[in-house]
């Protein structure tokens, strides 16, 4: 039996520091695992099976609601596809240069700040691809509140400020004529939890943290036009979801109605927040469902980029189309509470790039 966590005897864990743990048993989005050496709870989420009793090597996040949050250790010493190794993780620890499995994290980041950057590091967005992938974030709910400027009106460290300094919540878009480029953050009070980034030199889009520096290297473009506008918190961290979250995997192929009722009441039960994606085969679309705290919030037909807080649009969806497919991203409620710093730093960003 694995003993409840004292927070004022914690070991010294730092974001990112690879743990080794055993595996106790599955969970609807995950395994609940014990660390080995020190015997704390623990929780790690995943799609890959793992076996019950069997040791893995994870990374650290951070620790809250008495439980440390893990996260895949995705590793560079094998060229197996599994991201766990199973037998002598001992010599892949020594292998990996650490000591004890502690990863040194960016000294110059705050706890919270690196709990974060670990977390992001390991999430795998959905992939959806898109003639335009910035029509991947909720358009205004009011189209009378954009504002619409360019960067030589102001300048990036101006927005930047403006960003933080409110503590704003909704998206800002970009497009750049010098480069050809159209960019989409969603932004956090202040922090950007999902951004998209694309030009004729990426036919795909970039990983999020290049995506973000590369809007961040455009705004300094005087011909950069910027359109931003406020969105509700709800809306924009189930959004989130979909670039920060976890997916969960059914273990089954029931009917995609049936799926999505049931999903709905399960996110409910254990008030969760997530992004779900409806792909349409007839129409070959998308609709992203949006659930805050467990609570439906809306649904967005992304391909006629309208928002709906009409639950039976989405019924109507499978009832047109009964092979739509379901895919599901959970935002952990770690994300968002004091252990972490959700979203990634524009500010720091900035200095990372232009210093």
């Amino acid at each position: 039996m694995t003993k409840p966590i004292n927070p004022w005897k914690l070991p010294e864990f730092r974001a990112g520091q690879n743990i080794v743990c055993r595996v106790e048993r599955q969970e609807p989005d995950g395994y609940a695992v014990t660390i080995s050496k020190e015997n704390l709870p623990g929780f790690l989420p995943t799609e890959e099976p793992l076996r019950i009793g069997e040791e893995v090597l994870a990374q650290f996040v951070c620790v809250t609601n008495n439980r440390i949050l893990l996260t895949t250790r995705f590793s560079s010493i094998t060229n197996q596809k599994r991201p766990f190794q199973y037998v002598d993780w001992e010599q892949q620890l020594s292998q990996l240069g650490t000591e004890e499995g502690q990863a040194n994290s960016p000294s110059q980041l705050s706890e919270e700040e690196a709990a974060f950057m670990v977390w992001a590091q390991q999430a795998s967005p959905a992939s959806i691809h898109l003639r335009r992938a910035t029509d991947l974030i909720l358009p205004p709910l009011n189209p009378a509140d954009v504002e619409n400027f360019t960067i030589a009106e102001h300048d990036v460290e101006w927005l930047i400020t403006d960003l933080e300094g409110g503590m704003r919540s909704g998206c800002l878009k970009a497009s750049c004529e010098s480069k050809l480029s159209r960019s989409a953050m969603l932004l956090y009070r202040g922090r950007c939890v999902g951004c998209i980034y694309s030009n004729k030199q990426y036919p795909e889009c970039p990983p999020q943290e290049e995506a973000l520096q590369n809007t961040l290297c455009d705004l300094k473009n005087p011909d950069t036009q910027v359109k931003l506008y406020d969105l509700p918190e709800s809306l924009v961290l189930a959004s989130s979801a979909l670039f920060l979250g976890y997916p969960l995997e059914h273990k089954e192929n029931p009917d995609p109605r049936d799926a999505f009722d049931y999903t709905l009441e399960w996110l409910d039960s254990k008030k969760y927040t997530a992004c779900l994606t409806i792909g349409l085969t007839n129409r070959l679309g998308h609709c992203f469902v949006y659930v805050y705290r467990g609570l439906y919030v809306g649904a967005f037909y992304v391909e006629d980029q309208t928002f709906t807080q009409n639950r039976d649009v989405v019924y109507n969806i499978f009832q047109e189309d009964p092979q739509a497919s379901l895919n599901v991203q959970i935002l952990p409620s770690e994300m968002t509470s004091a252990a972490v710093r959700f979203g990634y730093s524009l500010s720091i960003a900035t200095k990372q790039i232009f210093l």
